[in-house]
């Protein structure tokens, strides 16, 4: 290729030989793609480079504008496609023929293996090539302080390579020629202690036995005056062994011919994924100057991949390790923890030294094995340690070693340069490991079937192992047969083994030692449905925050968030088959979080309002100060795992505790419009009561069913719902009840237009909360009237309720009570009362955006859109009302959505854009026969047949009059005339726009 990029000193881009003139900002962001080629780089990434101060707003535009002119720059070069866009940031493709960084990198890797293959001659003049790319300092122009690091790592690794070609040098008897090269190089880098031990063996080789002496002595003076510190044993042996003579150091026997153990076993052929945890142990193993020994700690639960992990990282870079690799298993068969001294014993032998010459203590033996690691460059893996002690004297002193430890222990008070959790794979890795194992033709001819495969192995490596090593070895059966078998959940375990693979023995490794209060807790835990685990659940089941922890640390039971914690689905299901807990911790539990959905829905509410409660015993969590603070933010949290609660509760026949958590938590559904939640836990409950025959539960149940079913605009099984609640509340004798079941049967009533229906049961239903002194259902029976007398025109009647449920709303609280500020922002504005309108609807949008409440934000909207129509704020209103609509879409409200586009056709009628006009009150009429309400489908063709009127269509009006008098006439209002419905105000602005 013509284009060649140069990182190995200044930075230099080179087109067909001619330089290519780069701006300063555009070297920057090349010099970190250029340093990560073919590997994606992120704007972010780009932005630190760029910016070492203060980074403004606009640094991200700014990065991608460099970025494109730098594009513009190589392609004018005669370069183009070079830096190509990756989802968040760029990835530039480059080459050993391309960038001299990627060359250099290729002669040492060669010039390392053929030293391997004892081809010294050819190893030289491959590093030697390798090192004559290097024009100076990495990135010498380059003055970005977040790529110190690595230009530190790069130069360190350069001088490691020059160290093992000077060695191979001084080993082919080139001594001679190398000594002014030592001689500069002792000069340049004068704590590397390499580079003097190379200089005094080369002066040896010369015949200067006293130069070399000397130099010795420099060197230490050097080491002492600038760290305080003696030079290495290694070197001071050097020194010994010129005094002695040693033949060792002889032409012929100059080269260090210590054991080179290469211990790793085989890397895994399968490996599959975990390319970023690759690349970050990767990178952490470079070579760097002045370090401790890299100590890199993989964690994670059993059979998550670890040791696969650790030895395809270790073959990854051997090369770095050219002195050698060591491994160790430090959990043995049975699980018999291997001691320190064991394990020293086999590296100090891997090392060369004798079986009869090893030392007896494991500090001894630990001392051997740095002083024998002193100045080389060994990786060692640790596998599945047990803890700390186990693994500090296995560590090496040098700097220019590194360990890699797996554990299922997270090791946290083990010094580390890396520490990493491992996760399971994603589903779609887990699809290609599957695919590598059992046949990738086997999968694509059941999809469907390995999807279900893959989750029911939880995207565990251990068990994808296992179900794909059972489907290679079993080429009859189908994938769907092995899901099948896997989807008993009591079997599961028993069909995850195969030969000497068995996910339950793997599990079980990292519950030994594990007390039996902690195995007690596991099993409790174990016994919760609940997709997560707050902390307090450790503590009703007996629990303590220090057992939590230990099973944590065992990897059986995962972090989730702060003080909340999940189960892996095979984890889960290992801890179920242990004996100890049953019935009463998880019935605890289940009653805490009825006891923190009582308090959430105080909170909401004002009070313990507007809801019935059961006889269900209560057990109070300690110290939840946010579901009193902010219940609505702890109840997005918790909302999975309520819904299993009220699962679970029925599936264990506790009828009096699921109803009462199903309906306590109705506020909640309700503020942030989860629809399917409330659906879901109300039939369910609904389910256990009726098989109790408990019947005031289920007359609760069908009040929230029938409540459910309205807002959702399905007002037939709405009646029939409330209908046979309010029987059953009349039969159980409960009049609180039967009054909150009348107010949902008058709220059914008044949107299918039975108007005066709705208001007599309204009034009955306030005379019935009142008796029971509900004052927060109170509140929202005198709301309903108001609205139903609002809808249909009658502001004066209206009024008193409204006020009354306002006056009565502030004293508790003005956020509990939104849709109250609604209705009187509605007959505000119907009053023509505009500034004292537009401030509810305002304080309403604020109140309501506050909670999060979508449905209660769609209805201030679309309050305050058609304020500002009636104020002549076109603009502004229609682009309040289009965020009604999409609000409404969100939370599924179609009636908002409907009248939103009947303002949106009232504006475009002031406009005179009567095709707009008509297109609106389309759409409204849509929404409007969704929800079947015939009041509002009235209103719409009512101003149907006034645009059509206003454009001549006399014909298409008096159409669209007649479908009004046939709605108005099906229609048992309170006030049978609906154009009296639409406000006098918005009738007097549409005539005026016409």
């Amino acid at each position: 290729m013509a284009v060649r990029f140069h990182v190995l000193g200044r930075i230099e881009v080179t087109v067909h030989g001619k330089v290519v003139d780069l701006g300063l900002r555009q070297r920057e962001s090349l010099a970190l793609m250029l340093l990560r080629a073919n590997r994606t780089v992120t704007v972010d990434q780009l932005v630190e480079v760029s910016f070492a101060g203060p980074v403004p707003e606009s640094a991200r535009r700014q990065v991608r504008n460099t970025v494109g002119r730098l594009r513009r720059t190589l392609a004018a070069a005669g370069c183009p496609g070079v830096i190509r866009t990756r989802p968040g940031g760029y990835l530039l493709e480059a080459g050993p023929d391309t960038l001299d960084l990627l060359e250099y990198a290729g002669h040492v890797e060669a010039g390392r293996r053929a030293a391997a293959e004892g081809r010294h001659a050819e190893a030289v003049v491959s590093l030697r090539l390798g090192l004559a790319l290097w024009r100076g300092p990495l990135l010498s122009d380059i003055d970005a302080s977040v790529l110190d690091a690595e230009k530190a790592g790069m130069e360190e690794a350069r001088l490691a390579a020059l160290e093992e070609c000077l060695e191979l040098e001084l080993w082919l008897g080139r001594h001679r020629e190398l000594l002014p090269e030592l001689a500069t190089l002792t000069a340049e880098h004068p704590l590397r202690e390499r580079m003097w031990e190379l200089r005094m063996l080369a002066l040896h080789r010369c015949g200067a036995k006293a130069d070399a002496l000397a130099l010795y002595r420099t060197a230490r003076q050097t080491f002492v005056a600038e760290l305080g510190l003696e030079p290495a044993p290694r070197l001071a042996r050097l020194e010994q062994a010129i005094l002695a003579g040693d033949p060792a150091l002889d032409l012929d026997r100059g080269i260090d011919r210590r054991p080179r153990p290469g211990q790793l076993p085989p890397d895994v052929p399968d490996f599959t994924g975990r390319e970023r945890a690759t690349a970050k142990l990767e990178a952490a193993l470079r070579p760097e100057a002045g370090r401790a020994t890299a100590v890199l700690v993989v964690t994670g639960k059993a059979g998550v991949g670890k040791t696969a992990l650790a030895l395809h990282v270790g073959h990854r870079v051997r090369a770095r390790f050219p002195d050698g690799q060591l491994f160790a298993r430090l959990r043995a068969v049975q699980d018999r923890r291997v001691t320190p001294g064991e394990v020293l014993a086999q590296f100090l032998c891997a090392l060369g030294q004798p079986v009869h010459d090893l030392p007896a203590g494991v500090a001894e033996r630990a001392a051997r094995f740095r002083d024998l690691l002193s100045g080389r460059r060994v990786l060692v893996v640790l596998d599945d340690a047990v803890d700390e002690a186990q693994v500090r004297p296995l560590l090496p002193g040098s700097a220019g070693c590194a360990v890699l430890i797996t554990s299922r222990s997270r090791l946290c008070a083990l010094p580390s340069t890396v520490r990493m959790e491992l996760g399971e794979l994603t589903p779609a890795q887990s699809l290609r490991f599957l695919a590598k194992v059992a046949g990738a033709h086997r999968l694509r001819a059941e999809p469907e079937a390995a999807d279900e495969l893959v989750r029911l192995c939880g995207n565990l490596p251990l068990a994808l192992r296992i179900a794909g090593a059972r489907l290679a070895g079993r080429p009859h059966w189908r994938v769907g047969h092995m899901a099948e078998r896997l989807r008993d959940e009591r079997r599961r375990l028993d069909e995850l083994a195969h030969g000497d693979l068995e996910v339950r023995s793997s599990i079980a490794l990292s519950a030994k030692g594990l007390t039996p209060a902690a195995l007690r807790l596991l099993s409790a835990l174990a016994l919760i449905d609940a997709p997560e685990l707050p902390g307090w659940a450790a503590l009703a089941a007996n629990g303590s925050p220090d057992l939590v922890d230990s099973l944590v640390d065992a990897q059986l039971l995962q972090v989730a968030g702060p003080m909340r914690y999940r189960f892996h689905d095979l984890v889960r299901l290992y801890a179920r088959e242990l004996p100890g807990a049953g019935r009463e911790e998880v019935t605890r539990v289940l009653s805490g979080w009825l006891a923190l959905v009582e308090r959430a829905h105080r909170v909401v509410y004002g009070g313990d309002y507007a809801v019935l409660h059961g006889t269900a015993a209560r057990w109070q969590p300690p110290g939840l100060d946010i579901v009193d603070t902010d219940p609505l933010t702890w109840y997005e949290t918790e909302r999975p795992n309520i819904v299993a609660a009220v699962r679970q509760a029925a599936a264990l026949g506790l009828d009096e505790l699921c109803w009462d958590l199903a309906v306590s938590a109705v506020a909640l559904f309700q503020t942030r419009g989860h629809y399917d939640d409330w659906e879901e836990t109300h039939r369910v409950a609904l389910a256990a009561t009726r098989a109790a025959a408990n019947t005031r539960g289920c007359a609760a149940l069908l009040t929230g069913i029938a409540l459910l079913e309205a807002y959702r605009h399905r007002y037939e099984p709405a009646a029939v719902a409330v209908g046979e609640a309010l029987e059953l509340f009349e039969r159980c004798g409960d009049r609180h009840g039967w009054g909150l079941a009348s107010a949902v049967a008058a709220f059914t009533a008044g949107m299918t237009g039975l108007y005066g229906e709705a208001v007599e049961r309204c009034e009955r239903a306030l005379q019935a909360v009142r008796q029971a002194g509900d004052a927060g259902a109170e509140i929202l029976v005198l709301r309903l009237l108001g609205q139903l007398l609002l809808d249909v025109g009658h502001l004066d009647c209206a009024r008193p309720y409204l006020t009354k449920a306002f006056a009565a709303s502030q004293a508790v609280d003005p956020r509990i009570h939104p849709e109250v500020v609604y209705r009187i922002g509605e007959l505000l504005l119907a009053s023509g009362r505009l500034e004292e309108a537009e401030k509810a609807f305002t304080d309403l949008l604020s109140t309501v955006t506050g909670l999060g409440d979508q449905r209660g934000e769609a209805f201030a909207r679309y309050g305050l859109g058609c304020l500002h129509i009636e104020r002549d704020r076109l603009a502004a209103g229609e682009e309040c009302l289009h965020q009604a609509i999409e609000l409404a879409g969100a939370v599924d409200e179609p009636l908002v959505a409907a009248k939103a586009w009947l303002a949106l056709g009232a504006a475009s009628r002031l406009r005179r854009d009567h095709d707009t006009a008509l297109r609106r009150l389309g759409q409204a009429e849509r929404f409007a026969r969704a929800i079947d309400s015939p009041i509002w489908q009235a209103r719409v063709l009512h101003q149907v047949a006034e645009v059509h009127s206003e454009r001549g269509c006399e014909r298409a009006a008096a159409a669209a009059r007649a479908r009004v008098r046939d709605l108005v006439a099906a229609i048992a209002a309170v006030d049978p005339d609906i154009e009296a419905g639409i406000p006098a105000r918005r009738a007097h602005r549409t005539r005026r726009a016409g």
